[in-house]
């Protein structure tokens, strides 16, 4: 089973991310699930991520900062950051501030089973509005992108300040999200994922973020 001090180590390889651009802030992570004795998963805070930190991590007021970077979450070294769950029921959520994010930037909570097997709930900003949006993917042949399962605008009244949830049960999500202090939505169910019946690999409970800008022109153009 990969640990968490690996998890971090790999995220070593990966381009360093200027500290003083665009961050996701995320204040806690939340980890309840049903495991074997010998393998008990519960809530989880910020500091035991960073053990072994990549460069584009830190700790910082009580809040995870993860400076976007280029690669996407289907990359082999995607700048994530979480911990492994080792069964296919469990609840996971966060508490995102996106006010630092660029145009196009995006940030969020994701189930990863590796680069081809992952499903998320994350916000992406994208003028005139902030989305929450829900995508998954479900093997190579599918979009890098993951595939757009549901969407809609973050009310102004949030503040930049979303709540990102994951509930799964047997490879079935449900992906939820809420203001600070409100009630829960559900914004997709019943969505199969990685992690379903025959699927013994742990999954990575990830916090993410990505820098969605196009990336500068050739010299000369």
């Amino acid at each position: 089973m990969r640990n968490l001090a690996l998890i971090a180590a790999l995220g070593l390889a990966a381009p360093a991310a200027a500290q003083d651009g665009p961050a996701a802030a995320f204040e806690w992570l939340d980890i309840s699930a049903t495991a074997p004795a010998s393998e008990p998963v519960s809530a989880t805070g910020l500091a035991p991520l960073m053990k072994q930190a990549p460069d584009w991590a830190r700790l910082d007021d009580d809040r995870l900062l993860i400076a976007t970077g280029r690669e996407p979450i289907s990359g082999s070294t995607p700048t994530m950051i979480g911990r492994d769950v080792a069964t296919g029921e469990y609840s996971a959520s966060t508490l995102l501030d996106y006010a630092a994010l660029g145009e196009g930037d995006i940030a969020g909570l994701a189930a990863h089973a590796g680069p081809a097997q992952w499903i998320s709930i994350q916000v992406e900003r994208i003028e005139p509005a902030d989305l929450v949006a829900v995508r998954l993917r479900n093997g190579d042949a599918s979009s890098p992108a993951g595939r757009l399962i549901y969407t809609t605008a973050l009310p102004g009244s949030y503040g930049q300040r979303v709540r990102l949830r994951i509930d799964a049960e047997g490879g079935r999500y449900r992906l939820l999200f809420a203001p600070e202090n409100g009630l829960w939505q559900i914004l997709a169910e019943d969505i199969a994922g990685p992690g379903g019946p025959g699927e013994g690999e742990p999954i990575l409970i990830g916090l993410f973020g990505m820098d969605g800008a196009d990336p500068p022109a050739p010299a000369g153009e």
